[in-house]
């Protein structure tokens, strides 16, 4: 009996802060199940506008077998670039995040930095805060800067100078390496707790994205399942986006370096304690079933 009333009291505090939850997958491409390029273009049509206009269906490499995307290694902008929209994602909020990841193949680790990544987009041509998020790597900083050749992120409108806007970034408040780059939208590195340098091979990049207040959007991100970097209290409740579009490849020169994803993956999921409130449930369904069959 004291566990039930210990259960309908969490109800009760849970309840007040929640409303329904619900998972979706919104986009799920291991590339596997294309049979040809144009069935690839098709679902992520080409954007390039300088020939190659698209990535590459491509069983050169692959993180899940036997296909994966290849961009070319490019030396004039606009090429080689795709995108796939869908339905909205659902917008961030206290009871959702927004998990988006892919499988990403670094050829040349000891290379500088190319511009190879993908973006996460709210419309096909973002302009404001919240709208991009971008993970993969970039040119802004050589592999010295910021304590070396690690994977790199940018979410459009964020200052990596933090508040203040002189040319030298502030102290990183997570103890990490101080960025060697600065500006509004500018890539950093992935490089805070511990996640490993690049190195050749298939890697796994992620960022959750939640709110913790409604009104500011927190970054969360992951490099091989190792948390790598916190941005927190980004833009203002009016810039908490959802999303509706993927891109592959940057769409501008990547100093030849070719790049191959696999596995992209959005999802927009319930916050953990909407979990909780799931289990305070069954553990009163339970109490309920006992005290009739007494």
């Amino acid at each position: 009996m004291k566990i039930c009333i210990a259960l309908a009291s969490a109800l009760l505090a849970v309840t007040g802060c929640l409303s329904t939850a619900s998972a979706a997958l919104i986009v799920s491409d291991n590339f596997d199940g294309y049979a040809d390029q144009a069935a690839f273009q098709a679902a992520w049509p080409a954007i390039g506008t300088v020939a190659p206009l698209s990535a590459e269906l491509s069983i050169a490499q692959s993180s899940s077998a036997p296909q994966s995307i290849r961009v070319p290694g490019t030396v004039t902008s606009s090429q080689s670039r795709n995108r796939r929209s869908f339905a909205e994602s659902g917008t961030i909020d206290l009871t959702h995040r927004i998990v988006w990841s892919f499988d990403f193949f670094d050829i040349l680790p000891t290379n500088a930095p190319s511009r190879n990544y993908s973006n996460l987009q709210d419309l096909i041509a973002p302009s404001g805060t919240n709208q991009l998020v971008a993970m993969g790597f970039n040119n802004n900083q050589t592999g010295a800067n910021s304590g070396g050749q690690f994977y790199m992120a940018r979410i459009l409108g964020y200052n990596v100078d933090g508040a203040d806007a002189d040319v030298l970034a502030d102290p990183d408040p997570d103890g990490g390496p101080t960025e060697s780059a600065v500006g509004s939208g500018a890539f950093f590195k992935l490089n805070d707790f511990g996640a490993g340098a690049r190195s050749i091979g298939w890697h796994n990049l992620k960022v959750v994205m939640s709110t913790n207040d409604g009104l500011s959007t927190d970054y969360a991100f992951y490099v091989d399942s190792v948390l790598a970097e916190r941005v927190s209290n980004v833009g203002t409740a009016a810039s908490i986006r959802s999303f509706d579009n993927i891109v592959l490849g940057s769409g501008v020169s990547n100093a030849s370096t070719e790049v191959f994803f696999d596995n992209v993956r959005l999802e927009y999921v319930p916050e953990p304690t909407t979990f909780a409130l799931a289990g305070v449930l069954l553990g009163l369904a339970a109490c309920t079933a006992r005290r009739r069959a007494a």
